[in-house]
């Protein structure tokens, strides 16, 4: 017993005067290097591993089928529904294409399946049509496609001679909008045919949907606009305008006037052909020639009405100069009567 306590007290001495070592160290006084390489060991980690690749695959076959069944439920819901099928088709536009046209363009038939219509799709297509400026499709289930399309307003016809461009024709012609971009006509409507013509031989050969570079061509497109809003009252309108030279520009109007217009000054000259226009009005003359180039002392011409030459009436030859008159003897015979009444009359008297 005396032993045992003797040694207890040692122990707790030496506890005492021992050096505390760090935690990091008595941890890996501790650690085991074990490395199993047992045949049941082996077996072990093989069944894991074949376990988690069998939830793995059940895993993603579960969530395939499950799409596959959403997939097909979709497509037999809308794809394959009858009730999806285009059978409304309305297009609206503020210029001259028909909805045949727009389907044409869009690849769109009636009958086709409403919810495999690319959206996207069609309005890029129309939006690559030259006379169409902006594009809006809407899809309205079951049965509905609506487009809606706002187009060029043509201002006036390009006339290029040395390109061979002539107005009013389909294949060779370009109309003009008021941006100064150049597209063909597709087709040749009456209102079309009264626009007028601007004609110029220095210009390059326009390309469909692009705009002219040219600030002759853009003076022209104001002028036309300008002359419609002032002398829209008194029934005048340019027919044509011719493009000469580099300062000028020569409009013939639909009463056979020729006005010459200096590209600087086309408001002034405006001005200026209203105040004459009215005044020759006024005094009933019409007008041939003005150039309102100059700010002072306009030389203006004016038709002079053609003078109405009597031509001798020919005899009538041969036997249809001998033929009776029919009107003759009663003629005469009235004029005998008068005068007999009349001789009556003064010898009674």
């Amino acid at each position: 017993m005396r032993n045992r306590k003797r040694r207890r007290l040692f122990s707790k001495r030496s506890l005492v005067n021992r050096r505390v070592r760090p935690r990091s160290q008595r941890m890996e006084l501790h650690q085991l290097d074990v490395k199993l390489n047992s045949r049941r060991g082996r077996r072990v980690r093989l069944c894991r591993r074949r376990a988690m690749i069998i939830k793995v695959s059940a895993i993603m076959a579960t969530l395939l089928t499950v799409s596959a069944l959403v997939r097909w439920a979709y497509r037999e819901a809308f794809y394959e529904n009858s009730e999806f099928r285009l059978n409304r088709f309305v297009v609206h536009t503020d210029g001259i294409l028909s909805e045949a046209d727009v389907a044409a363009a869009a690849r769109v038939e009636m009958g086709m399946n409403l919810m495999t219509v690319d959206l996207k799709a069609v309005r890029e297509r129309l939006e690559e049509m030259p006379m169409v400026t902006s594009v809006a499709v809407n899809r309205e289930l079951p049965d509905l496609l609506e487009i809606k399309l706002e187009e060029r307003v043509p201002v006036a016809w390009l006339s290029c001679p040395p390109h061979g461009v002539r107005p009013r024709n389909t294949s060779r012609g370009f109309l003009i909008d008021g941006n100064g971009e150049v597209f063909r006509c597709q087709k040749l409507l009456k209102r079309f045919l009264a626009l007028p013509v601007i004609e110029t031989h220095q210009l390059p050969m326009p390309s469909e949907g692009a705009q002219l570079d040219s600030e002759v061509v853009r003076k022209a497109i104001r002028l036309i606009q300008e002359t419609n809003r002032l002398f829209a009252s008194d029934g005048l309108s340019i027919e044509e305008i011719q493009v000469r030279n580099a300062y000028s520009l020569t409009c013939l109007f639909n009463t056979r006037m020729e006005v010459t217009f200096g590209l600087k000054e086309i408001d002034r000259g405006l001005q200026d052909l209203r105040w004459i226009v009215t005044h020759a009005h006024s005094a009933g003359q019409q007008l041939a020639t003005v150039n309102v180039m100059p700010e002072k002392n306009i030389p203006v011409t004016f038709y002079t009405p053609p003078t109405i030459k009597a031509t001798p009436v020919q005899k009538v030859p041969g036997r249809l100069r001998e033929l009776p008159l029919i009107n003759a003897a009663p003629a005469d015979s009235n004029e005998a009567r008068l005068q007999r009444q009349l001789q009556t009359i003064l010898s009674g008297g």
